[in-house]
């Protein structure tokens, strides 16, 4: 159905026109492929057809939004090497009559939902260990060379990569210019065994790797949520500016998630099972850690943040040039730029509400505001330590502050309210009610 282009293997493809019937085409080629099956190869791959079945839109999506260089004949230097037709403002013509943006990558589907319904916890679990079970099969297929391998679906056809060295070098710098976070040697510990698996089961693998960190990156505001409406149930305590706060960067982390998957970076089984199995651990994990010690829970995620940070920026460094010339996915457009950016403001509690309103005509600025985001959330973590040590109140950025939240006793309070009372008399003039405040009244209504 695809042919490669005469160049080196990369996103790039000359597809054949199916015209108005080219889905029900592609459909009887399954069916037909799957009729005249024999061997054991062939068994295993009507295993792995029924996904495409049941995603019709994926295939055609893909055959409608992939470069069609050949056919189109407008193709630059650049995009050939790319692999897609892509412009500075991110549309350009699909070839069906209208021009929406140019998306090469997997879809995400709308309002971000991953299931049909909310549902009992056994029928959620039956249908994906079904869903689950026809990748398995898939990826055993490729690994053992009786499936090929689909070059053309990201991530691989992206020619991207990460050097763990140049990481390991970038976190030295950091910390040898006084960026080291001072953790403890648990969690130091626990954070040099991590690092260590993530540079031996995603060597060269940058987007899952990434995808990874994202599903862990969301995890313990999951916890600190769920902490703090414990501690609010028992009466404990009550802090709903901190999980305002909490809310808004698991919903920045959600959308980074989301970038990875649109990349491909949740493809393989094996990566899926090791991150949603090490995000469960690691989400009880946490809950311990916060109910005995929040500073050194919010600890834990500064060191994950901050070497977020350096992996993203060095890989930024790597793959400057090649991340140029790929679009945006459309699911990074819309958080960084479009609709409503209050929660986008709200996890940035150093910054001014509208004061960050980043570029995002391409994959390199998709990658460039998510290093800056986690440096924001560096620094949102550090705040969370001196409110659990010294009391310094962490509130969302949108907070109003009223005249009496800077008054820190009763002296400063009553002056205020004085204050207050002076204008009020004389607006009202000599003739209108008088407010009395102070030591000529035994009235203490608002203080009391």
């Amino acid at each position: 159905f695809f042919r490669r282009g005469p160049s080196k293997p990369s996103c790039q493809l000359v597809a054949t026109r199916a015209g108005a019937h080219g889905n029900r085409d592609l459909h009887a080629r399954h069916e037909g492929l799957r009729n005249e099956m024999t061997s054991f190869t062939q068994l295993l791959l009507a295993f792995t057809l029924p996904p495409l079945r049941l995603r019709p839109h994926l295939a055609s999506s893909r055959l409608a939004r992939l470069t069609m260089a050949d056919e189109r004949g407008v193709a630059t230097d650049s995009t050939k090497r790319s692999g897609f037709r892509f412009s500075s403002g991110g549309a350009s013509s699909d070839g069906l009559g209208d021009s929406k943006p140019s998306s090469p990558y997997l879809p995400i589907s709308e309002g971000y939902l991953d299931g049909d319904k909310p549902d009992a916890a056994w029928a959620l679990a039956a249908t994906n260990f079904v869903k689950q079970g026809r990748t398995i099969l898939s990826q055993i297929g490729e690994t053992v060379g009786l499936l090929p391998g689909d070059p053309l679906r990201p991530p691989a056809c992206l020619g991207l990569s990460l050097s763990n060295e140049a990481v390991k070098e970038a976190e030295r710098r950091r910390e040898a210019a006084g960026g080291s976070v001072d953790a403890h040697p648990v969690s130091r510990t626990l954070y040099d065994v991590g690092c260590l698996l993530l540079d031996n089961l995603f060597d060269q693998r940058p987007i899952q790797r990434f995808w990874f960190l994202e599903i862990i990156a969301r995890i313990p505001y999951f916890s600190y949520v769920s902490m703090l409406h414990l501690y609010e149930s028992f009466g404990w305590w009550r802090g709903p500016e901190l999980r305002k706060v909490h809310n808004a960067e698991e919903w920045n982390e959600l959308h980074h998630l989301l970038i990875m998957e649109a990349l491909g970076g949740n493809a393989q089984w094996s990566d899926r099972f090791l991150g949603y199995h090490v995000a469960f651990a690691y989400y009880w994990f946490l809950l311990g850690v916060y109910l005995c010690s929040p500073r050194i829970a919010y600890q834990f995620m500064e060191l994950l943040e901050a070497h977020a940070v350096d992996t993203y920026s060095t890989f930024v460094k790597e793959n400057r040039e090649r991340l140029s010339q790929l679009p945006p996915p459309a699911v990074a457009r819309s958080y960084y730029t479009e609709g409503d950016l209050y929660y986008f403001d709200d996890f940035q509690v150093d910054r001014k509400p509208g004061s960050r309103r980043p570029a995002c005509d391409s994959l390199l600025d998709v990658f460039e505001n998510i290093a800056i985001d986690e440096g924001e959330h560096v620094k949102t973590m550090r705040a969370c330590q001196d409110y659990a040590v010294l009391g310094k109140v962490v509130v969302s950025p949108h907070a109003v502050n009223s005249d009496t939240s800077s008054a820190t006793s009763d002296e400063e309070r009553r002056a205020l309210w004085k204050q207050w009372a002076e204008e009020v008399n004389q607006l009202g003039g000599a003739a209108g009610p008088r407010v009395s405040f102070g030591a000529e009244s035994s009235e203490e209504w608002p203080l009391k």
